[in-house]
């Protein structure tokens, strides 16, 4: 091989060579990135968890009714899928309403196919007999499943056959059995966290609105900060919806769930329906302040008031010890509390600002029932 042919030899080979690298380096990142997110507690290893444990309560319902499952195979691993829910209670009456749902439309299609031999009469029968008993509210979002079932197994012809029928329901109610102890036995799920972070979450936004407010305050308004504070104000009621729905959440997967020890390691007195109430009051009474001090500055723009602005900022502290030392908020509270109090008893007071002073005093009021409630 001549100098230039190994010289063209080894160009390729080096530029074969970075284009193998460009492309294995960031696959190689993401898959560390995406093994370092699995070893940390969060909603990506709880529906990597979820997911296999799905897969596993498939593969146990075929295994268990494989023998005698004949042509209805599919039934007990479908049900089981369908019964690996977020949380145990759910999977427990998810499996009760499955295995309802799946006897009426049994029933109701055995039913029609002994009046009615016309697949095509008994199809739009049952599909329209089905959707209103599924309607039954014990059935809840599971209703239509009346409807379906009814329709399958008349378009199968076996509607007639009352062995055949009894092997459906028993296969599905198996099935959800299967589902229902693999997501109770195996690393049933615990949600207390995502309550958590929700409530933390809304605690810091309540607190940067109170700071921001503060630190304007200080030095004077207008009547576009104020309703950019009010707008920002009504904001915080989306993120109380978010708390909320979070901390039902937690609360819903503690429910029937035999991890107490790891339950305990995971709650917290913020996790729970109380504190986001408190807090709902507590940002409706920042929104009162928000349309009070545009009040203030509605014919021009109003001169700083360090006084007010300090209440607020002392109230953004307590705040802000309710996320992090939350057995110490009752301490934090004397500070904006005696504060309020000495600007009430003041003289001379314009009537929004003192309103303003009251708002304050209300939501330090709702905080301290937070701790003693």
């Amino acid at each position: 091989m001549s100098r230039l042919d190994r010289g063209h030899h080894l160009d390729v080979s080096k530029l074969r060579n970075s284009l193998w690298n460009s492309m294995r380096n960031p696959l190689r990142n993401s898959m560390r990135e995406r093994l370092r997110v699995l070893r940390r507690p969060g909603r990506e290893r709880e529906v990597v968890v979820q997911s296999a444990k799905a897969a596993l309560a498939a593969v146990g319902a075929l295994l268990v009714t494989g023998p005698w499952a004949g042509t209805h195979a599919f039934l007990a691993p479908y049900a089981a899928v369908l019964t690996v829910t977020s949380t145990v209670r759910g999977s427990w009456t998810g499996a009760a309403r499955q295995a309802g749902t799946v006897a009426a439309g049994v029933v109701l299609a055995h039913l029609v196919g002994r009046l009615v031999p016309a697949v095509t009469v008994a199809v739009p029968l049952v599909v329209l007999l089905g959707l209103l008993v599924g309607r039954w509210r014990q059935f809840g979002p599971d209703g239509w499943w009346v409807s379906i079932t009814a329709l399958i197994v008349v378009v199968n012809g076996t509607a007639a056959n009352a062995l055949d029928l009894a092997s459906w329901l028993a296969l599905s109610l198996c099935g959800s059995l299967v589902g229902a102890l693999v997501n109770t036995l195996l690393l049933p799920p615990v949600h207390l966290r995502d309550a958590r972070h929700a409530v933390t979450t809304l605690i810091a936004e309540v607190a940067a609105q109170l700071r921001d407010m503060a630190a304007t305050v200080h030095d004077g308004w207008s009547e576009a900060d104020a309703r950019r504070w009010a707008h920002s104000a009504r904001g915080l009621r989306r993120a109380v919806r978010r708390a909320d729905d979070a901390v039902w959440y937690g609360r819903e997967s503690v429910r029937w769930n035999p991890r107490r020890r790891h339950i305990r390691r995971a709650d917290s007195p913020l996790a729970g329906r109380d504190v986001v109430d408190r807090l709902s009051r507590v940002s409706e009474r920042v929104l009162q302040v928000s349309v009070l001090l545009g009040n203030l500055a509605e014919r021009a723009d109003h001169a700083g008031d360090p006084e007010l602005a300090v209440l607020l900022e002392r109230l953004a502290d307590a705040v802000d010890v309710l996320a992090e030392r939350p057995d110490e908020l009752a301490a934090a509270l004397d500070a904006p509390a005696a504060e309020a109090r000495r600007l009430r008893n003041g003289s001379g007071e314009q009537a929004a600002r003192g309103a303003s002073v009251i708002a304050v005093s209300d939501a330090v009021a709702e905080l301290e029932a937070a701790v003693t409630g």
